[in-house]
């Protein structure tokens, strides 16, 4: 297998701390994890090994194996390359079957989970954030799936409640492939240098104690209260094409989070009927995931 490739995967859950592991794995000397590509494009996830799934509905991802090479042209003597990709994990059998292809059986996999309802309610906070999403919760949690199969446009993220199945995705992995790690959203949280050493440690990498672990990407949890403000931040317009040209990106960006700041609040805690409804659908997956992976999980299941 070519050296330059990964040898350790980040492969979800999607909203359960995986941009800040990343964020803080790349800051390690021994890392490479790639941000953008050879021409300056920024790949957040490359998205190849499930290609064939999603490749329809979201714009963003690198589709061939030689722009999947190039994204690794630049590692020069790290010893831990990865990519991280949340969706590797819905689509575990398409994802398994191509790391063995592209990549070979001794990638080391890394999976982060979080409670499943309240990873759902915040992948759902986020897409009517982003203008995904303009159902309420409870519409959303019912009509997901229709929604997702008649159009091919939406991005699987919709799947509020399937993607917090991870019982039979994560035996997929553990199956697989030896090396598997565990984080638990919770325990990531709340003792992340702790967490980001153990990660360290499964990837052989010394900690330099030189990871800064104050910051984290996108956390969620907040909802606008301007509805204008919103989708003047989110809608493309000629007028916002021309401000891209004039306006300097780091004052841009700088006006955009003030905005963000200015215009959003904490979202609403999951009604108590949802979360009932929810727990009972993720009950038993919960149960067969705990014995699995042999961590306390009796958290996820408190109302």
């Amino acid at each position: 297998m070519n050296n330059k490739l990964p040898n350790f995967l980040i492969v979800g859950a999607a909203k359960s701390g995986t941009s800040s592991l990343h964020n803080y794995l790349n800051q390690h000397p021994d890392v490479f994890m790639p941000s953008f590509t050879p021409d300056g494009v920024k790949v957040k996830e490359p998205r190849f090994l499930i290609k064939e799934k999603i490749q329809k509905r979201l714009q963003k991802g690198i589709w061939n194996y030689e722009d999947y090479k190039l994204l690794f042209e630049s590692v020069t003597n790290e010893t831990a390359i990865g990519e991280a990709t949340v969706l590797y994990l819905y689509y575990h059998n398409e994802a398994i079957k191509n790391i063995k292809k592209y990549l070979g059986e001794d990638v080391k996999i890394i999976i982060m989970l979080r409670n499943p309802i309240d990873r759902a309610y915040s992948a759902y906070s986020f897409a009517s954030r982003t203008l995904q999403e303009n159902q309420s919760f409870k519409e959303a949690l019912i009509n997901a799936r229709p929604r997702f199969d008649n159009d091919e446009t939406l991005s699987p993220m919709i799947l509020y409640k399937e993607l917090g199945l991870y019982y039979e995705m994560v035996k997929d992995y553990m199956q697989n492939f030896k090396n598997v790690h565990i984080v638990l959203y919770d325990d990531f949280i709340l003792q992340t240098d702790l967490e980001v050493t153990n990660v360290l440690d499964f990837l052989n990498i010394t900690n330099t104690n030189t990871i800064n672990t104050n910051t984290i990407i996108n956390s969620g949890g907040r909802k606008w209260d301007s509805k204008f403000v919103k989708n003047l931040l989110m809608i493309d317009s000629v007028l916002k094409n021309i401000l891209r040209i004039i306006i300097p990106k780091k004052i841009r960006l700088s006006i955009k989070n003030r905005l963000i700041v200015s215009f959003t609040s904490k979202a609403d805690s999951i009604n108590k009927s949802i979360k009932k409804e929810l727990l009972d659908y993720y009950y038993k997956d919960i149960q067969l995931l705990e014995k699995l992976i042999n961590k306390d999980l009796s958290k996820w299941i408190k109302i």
